[in-house]
């Protein structure tokens, strides 16, 4: 399960995204629909619990969530906490830069796939006040296509979608790529409904 902060899908082709490109032919597909979770911490807490959790701050610590305890997924970079949580822990400001906090999670993700499910975060598109990009994309695509290349079964999706002007918050339309179908098939993805999924696929390996 990776879960890209900010990733939208109207820079797929704008970027040349050969990846993501290549999974929107080939896997099931969606929009996630998030208007009020949008605090990270918020849009991952509900994501692991499988109802909506209402944050307006990072939790001090990573805290017990259902759908994280059934299916013992490895945490990587997941920002309930600041700095986030799990084998990659970066602060939520602009100190780690994307190819920096890419390495890492890469390194970590492609080490914790050998031994099972692996939860995984990327912060750079909402941390990161200015950066190029396609650039910016272009390297996440590798990531993804490295991550999707050592599993058979994988959710990738974005909580919410590419930031607002003036900091006023997100595109409430986020990414999902999956190998399993999304709850609805005429309907959007809820935030909540992805750890669901998540536990579907699992439940079948």
């Amino acid at each position: 399960m990776l879960g890209i902060d900010g990733l939208s899908y109207k820079f797929f082709m704008k970027c040349s995204a050969s990846t993501l490109l290549t999974l929107l032919d080939t896997v099931f597909r969606g929009v996630v629909e998030n208007r009020d979770l949008q605090h990270p911490a918020a849009a991952w807490a509900s994501a692991l619990s499988g109802r909506p959790v209402r944050l307006t701050g990072f939790l001090q610590e990573a805290p017990s969530l259902p759908i994280l305890e059934e299916v013992r997924g490895v945490l990587i970079n997941v920002p309930l906490t600041d700095p986030t949580a799990g084998l990659v822990r970066i602060r939520m400001d602009q100190s780690t830069g994307l190819e920096a906090e890419i390495g890492s999670v890469r390194e970590a993700a492609l080490e914790a796939l050998e031994e099972g499910p692996a939860i995984v975060g990327l912060t750079a598109l909402e941390r990161l006040k200015s950066y190029d990009v396609c650039s910016a994309y272009r390297a996440i695509d590798k990531l993804v296509r490295d991550l999707v290349n050592a599993t058979d079964s994988f959710i990738l999706f974005s909580p919410y979608g590419h930031p607002l002007q003036q900091g006023s918050g997100f595109d409430p339309y986020g990414v999902y790529l999956a190998t399993v179908p999304r709850p609805k098939e005429h309907e959007t993805v809820k935030v909540w409904e992805i750890g669901e999924l998540f536990r579907k696929i699992i439940n079948k390996i």
